[in-house]
C-alpha cells in the first residue's frame, strides 16, 4: 500500500513536469501565431486595446496550486472554443488553401487539446471554476473585416496569456511537490472544502 502511494506522488510529479513542458511549447507556439497572422494581415505589432475576452477569478496568492490549475484549465478551456470559431472563420476564407498558415493554427489548436486533457488529470475532485468570455463574436463580423481580424488578434493575445499564465504555475509546480507533497495535499483539501462550502 505505502509503495502505491510513493509511486502516485513521483508519477504526478512527472505528470506534471510534462504538462509544464508541454504549456510551454504551446505558448511559444501561441506567440509566433500571433506574429504570423499579423504578418500575413499587415496588422501593427502593439496589442490590441480592450482586455482579455477570457475572464477568471483572480489567481490570488492565497489559492493552493490545485485551485489556480483549475481555474487556468478553465480559461483554457474557453480559449479552445474561441479558436475553434477562428478557425472556422479562416477556413471559410482560405477553403482551398493548405499553406503552412494553416497547419500551424490546427497545430496549435490540437495542442491546446492535448494541454486540457493533460491539465485534467491533475484537477483535484470536487473543485471546479469556470470562466466567462466577455464578448463573442458576433453574425455581423463579415469575413475579411477589419473588426473581424481586431476580433482574431484578441483571442490570439488570450492564447498567448493564458497559456503563459499555465505555463509559470505549473513550472512551480513539481519542485513544490517534490519538497512538500503532504503539505500541498493538505492545502488541496482545503481547498476543495472551500469550494464545496
Amino acid at each position: 500500500m505505502a509503495g502505491r502511494g510513493t509511486n502516485g506522488r513521483h508519477g504526478s510529479r512527472g505528470h506534471a513536469g510534462r504538462t509544464a513542458a508541454l504549456a510551454r511549447l504551446l505558448h511559444k507556439e501561441c506567440i509566433q501565431l500571433l506574429e504570423l497572422y499579423r504578418n500575413s494581415e499587415s496588422l501593427p505589432s502593439s496589442p490590441v486595446d480592450g482586455g482579455y475576452l477570457v475572464s477568471i477569478p483572480p489567481l490570488v496568492p492565497q489559492l493552493s496550486d490545485a485551485e489556480k490549475i483549475s481555474i487556468l484549465h478553465a480559461a483554457l478551456k474557453e480559449c479552445l472554443r474561441l479558436l475553434e470559431d477562428v478557425i472556422t472563420q479562416e477556413d471559410a476564407e482560405f477553403s482551398d488553401e493548405d499553406s503552412e498558415y494553416k497547419r500551424k493554427w490546427k497545430t496549435v489548436r490540437d495542442r491546446l487539446g492535448h494541454l486540457l486533457a493533460s491539465t485534467e488529470q491533475l484537477l483535484v475532485e470536487g473543485q471546479k471554476f469556470e470562466a466567462k468570455v466577455k464578448e463573442e463574436l458576433d453574425g455581423q463580423a463579415v469575413s475579411g473585416s477589419f473588426r473581424l481580424k481586431m476580433w482574431i488578434v484578441r483571442v490570439l493575445q488570450d492564447l498567448v496569456h493564458w497559456t503563459g499564465q499555465t505555463s509559470d504555475t505549473l513550472r512551480s509546480l513539481p519542485a513544490e511537490v517534490e519538497k512538500a507533497p503532504k503539505t500541498m495535499s493538505r492545502r488541496t483539501r482545503r481547498g476543495a472544502e472551500k469550494i464545496r462550502k
